[in-house]
């Protein structure tokens, strides 16, 4: 399995006990190998669509799309304990919840669909998660169940549910800030778009 981390903070180095096919966009000043320097915008949204958008014709057969990171939304021994062979999202089971604000429910994470995130990053092309969603015709339900930090291992056939058209139209809403109010709403919309069929 590929892994493919954005990394612009904290220790990557994990990685390589778990494999040496990896990739990470490099968002900091170190030097990382097998990695591709980015400016530091659009959030790791903007980078885990670029992988894809790059590769979609290419895509592994299984691969993970992570924050460097990926310990503080999943603990080690929660990870390593998956099975990794299909569409996985990757979180903790001890997320701090509040009902009626966040729950889980059947092992993923839920949140109310009211858009709380838009009050302290910016948002140019869409006012609230519904807009977004109308947009490009996905689901807006009253809560949204999402692996926060959005993590997943995906599959390729998984991926491909959808078109390259369509996640080079989600990339282009990214690039315009560091922490672009969208990247919040696609971090939601994951597990949506990718467990569904």
């Amino acid at each position: 399995m590929k892994y493919v981390l954005t990394h612009f903070q904290g220790d990557w180095k994990w990685v390589e006990e778990y494999t040496n096919d990896y990739l990470i966009y490099n968002r900091s000043d170190e030097d990382i190998p097998n990695s591709i320097r980015r400016a530091n915008l659009g959030d790791a949204d903007y980078d885990r669509l670029s992988y894809i958008v790059d590769n979609y014709y290419h895509l592994p057969d299984l691969f993970l799309l992570s924050k460097a990171n990926l310990f503080k939304y999943i603990t080690k021994e929660e990870f390593d304990a998956l099975e990794k062979t299909d569409f996985t999202p990757l979180l903790t089971q001890h997320h701090k919840v509040y009902e009626p604000v966040c729950r889980y429910t059947n092992g993923i994470y839920e949140e109310i669909n009211n858009s709380w995130y838009l009050s302290s990053v910016p948002s140019r092309y869409f006012s609230n998660y519904g807009t977004f969603a109308e947009y490009f015709g996905l689901p807006n339900p009253d809560y949204l169940q999402f692996a926060p930090g959005g993590n997943y291992i995906l599959t390729r056939e998984r991926v491909q549910r959808h078109s390259l058209d369509f996640y080079n139209e989600l990339r282009s809403i990214l690039s315009y800030t560091q922490r672009p109010g969208e990247a919040h709403m696609i971090e939601r919309s994951l597990y949506n778009l990718w467990s569904t069929p």
